[in-house]
């Protein structure tokens, strides 16, 4: 199979972002309604949090997208309460925060009805008020983040991460959906397109599995291949799994397997 030059894939359009994003946000109904009892209290790879406090998060970043006020509020409070620890991580922790204790029944009830609120929010938004940038501090490579780019591919990819989280919390098998290679793919861009796969060698990776798929990384030569599950590696990436099972020639595995960058 022919390598897709990672840097070329571009980013994707407003209105398929918006079908990553629905899609995700009608799955994580199906999901949340499916959890009862003591399920939402057991922990998950997201430091202290457990299921409900992701739902608690997630809908904290839907509200910042209907009350934008919202957003200053809880970075200014993030750094008063969660000193030391990178703003945006801190302000997630704060959306968290602000849900704990919120009965499963409404956790269900506002998630439906603030991320119904939002998609339709942001389908909306005039390109003018997409294109300011945000400060972000603490993050490497995403030191300002534009609010179109957040809106379009953050989000999305976020919900979906999540999902995976709550899943391997609950012992559940993992469906990452019919748009995953899309949503995988933007992952690709951005590892390139950002400085987070800096001075690392030309490689070909070939994600297998759900939303695989196979890139090229780099300009020059590749040095090698290597092969790796790509729900795993989204999870490698994004600091959850520090020891992915990859496999090829060892300039290319240790590339894959050293590369971090923010989700």
């Amino acid at each position: 199979m022919s390598a897709l030059v990672a840097e070329q894939i571009g980013r994707a359009d407003r209105p398929r972002c918006k079908v990553h994003r629905d899609a995700e946000i009608q799955v994580w109904h199906d999901l949340l309604a499916s959890i009862e009892g003591t399920d939402w209290q057991r922990r998950t790879v997201c430091d202290e949090w457990d299921v409900a406090d992701i739902a608690g998060h997630l809908i904290g970043q839907a509200e910042d997208v209907l009350r934008p006020w919202t957003f200053p509020r809880r970075y200014l409070k993030a750094k008063r309460v969660y000193p030391g620890i990178p703003r945006l991580d801190a302000h997630m922790m704060v959306q968290a925060d602000e849900h704990r204790g919120t009965p499963p029944a409404e956790l269900r009830t506002r998630f439906d009805r603030v991320w119904g609120k939002a998609t339709r929010t942001i389908s909306r938004y005039p390109e003018l008020l997409r294109r300011p940038s945000l400060k972000v501090e603490g993050i490497p490579g995403y030191d300002r983040l534009a609010l179109g780019y957040v809106h379009d591919i953050l989000l999305a990819r976020d919900l979906w991460m999540h999902r995976d989280d709550v899943c391997q919390a609950l012992g559940r098998s993992f469906d990452a959906g019919p748009y995953a290679g899309e949503i995988v793919g933007q992952v690709m861009y951005d590892v390139v397109d950002g400085p987070f796969w800096g001075d690392r060698p030309t490689v070909v990776l070939e994600l297998t599995g759900q939303g695989g798929g196979t890139y090229r990384l780099g300009r020059d030569e590749p040095v090698g291949r290597a092969a790796v599950d790509a729900v795993g590696y989204m999870r490698t990436l994004s600091g959850r799994d520090d020891a992915p099972v990859v496999s090829g020639d060892a300039a290319a595995v240790d590339a894959v397997s050293s590369c971090r960058m923010p989700f």
